[in-house]
């Protein structure tokens, strides 16, 4: 039997300082990668960690969403168990895929920096693991425990990287070795700690967990897959305007974090809050007052950022400021996205967010294709943040329907 839900703002607050410490020590990590790298390098381990993500998020199959909602509604649900297995068996197939994808790369050009990747695999699917069995963690409202894996782990990555880095190793290599290296670090305390919490035995089968998860992964997947931008970047401009898009993207990347962290916390609750008919106002309070927060951090950001750029990157990084204030931008509209798509799927709305978030990378890559075209890095910048603006409003039309659809439905009971 799992613990009571701790208060909600308290799990909040520990998810907010976990994530800030955590993009901050990430923010670290780009920056003395960048020091060492140029930006075509750069570019193609970006390509590379972009590749490696989607394919996390496509093997989880909405597997940890699942986990997490299911754990928050009916705490001893026996498909928690079946989650969690199915977990441990796609995390190792995961390995096995990316290990072989960058062999037959390296074989393909030649490029021995594919080899120097190869650590990437066990770092993709340790924090697969770690995070889809924490979530059950996360669920019980047990936020600290997460939040401290989380930095444990990025701090750990750090660590390595800058020792292996400074005794001569290859930065790549170094930069993937640390990142392995404590993935699984992770991987294990997780394994560790998730045991003793579920008793209940596995009481649905594979095909029964892939069809109920079938909508968390569609929704995954789809805004994932807008990772596909560097690649695209890429094979259109070449990899130094890669370089540029995917520096500014990564920079601006542990921004989101605070409010993604609030997102993740709002789908148990909202699942907790649906499961017994209580009122969503004060959780959407709270997030309306973080979203507001955050933009007027990212106003700052955005005016600071030509400062910021000649400050900590190295002068041939000049020509993404632009591109950094582009992506910065859209940022309030990917934060509300993020809350609204959380939110509906604790009430139980997981189509519409589904179908939303497929609209939106397809109209975000096709996008980011002719602006790349047409004006190189800014462009794909700016068609990143139209498409979060569009996503943005179209969740809260459809969050305003449904809702009032809701309410007509009670009223007529």
């Amino acid at each position: 039997m799992t613990n009571a839900p701790r208060p909600f703002l308290g799990q909040v607050a520990w998810v907010s300082g976990g994530r800030i410490g955590g993009a901050l020590i990430q923010a670290l990590s780009v920056v003395l990668v960048l020091r060492l790298l140029d930006p075509g390098e750069f570019g193609l381990l970006s390509g590379v960690l972009s590749l490696a993500t989607i394919s996390q998020t496509a093997i989880d199959m909405g597997v940890a969403t699942f986990i997490s909602r299911e754990r928050a509604a009916r705490p001893d649900s026996g498909a928690i168990a079946t989650a969690l297995r199915f977990n441990a068996i796609s995390s190792l197939a995961l390995t096995g895929v990316v290990l072989t994808a960058l062999v037959v790369v390296w074989l393909a050009s030649g490029n021995s920096i594919y080899l120097y990747m190869l650590p990437l695999a066990f770092w993709v699917s340790g924090e697969r693991n770690a995070d889809a069995r924490l979530s059950v963690v996360f669920a019980d409202g047990d936020a600290k425990i997460n939040v401290i894996n989380l930095l444990a782990r990025r701090a750990l990555s750090v660590i390595v990287f800058v020792v292996l880095a400074a005794v001569g190793v290859n930065p790549v290599l170094s930069f993937a070795l640390g990142s392995a290296i404590a993935a699984l670090s992770s991987s294990l305390f997780a394994n560790f700690y998730v045991r003793r919490r579920v008793t209940t035995p596995p009481s649905i089968s594979y095909r029964e967990l892939l069809r109920l998860s079938r909508a968390y992964w569609v929704h995954a997947v789809a805004s994932q897959a807008r990772n596909f931008d560097v690649i695209l970047v890429t094979t259109i401009t070449g990899a130094t305007q890669a370089g540029f898009y995917s520096t500014a993207s990564r920079l601006t990347n542990p921004l989101t974090l605070l409010t993604s962290s609030l997102a993740s916390t709002l789908l148990p609750a909202a699942s907790r809050a649906s499961a017994v008919s209580q009122s969503l106002r004060p959780l959407l309070r709270i997030a309306t007052v973080v979203v507001g927060s955050m933009s007027a951090i990212y106003a700052v950001i955005y005016f600071a950022a030509p400062f910021l750029v000649t400050s900590v990157l190295p002068a041939e990084y000049a020509d993404t400021t632009r591109v950094i204030q582009f992506v910065v931008a859209g940022l309030p509209f990917a934060a509300v996205a993020s809350i609204l798509s959380s939110v509906m799927q604790g009430q139980g709305h997981k189509r519409f967010v589904a179908s939303t978030s497929t609209l939106a990378t397809l109209t975000c890559l096709a996008l980011i294709a002719v602006g790349s075209l047409n004006w190189g890095a800014i462009g794909a910048g700016a068609a990143l943040s139209v498409t979060l603006c569009l996503q943005a409003v179209a969740l809260c039309v459809g969050f305003l329907v449904l809702i009032r659809r809701s309410r007509r439905e009670k009223k007529t009971e």
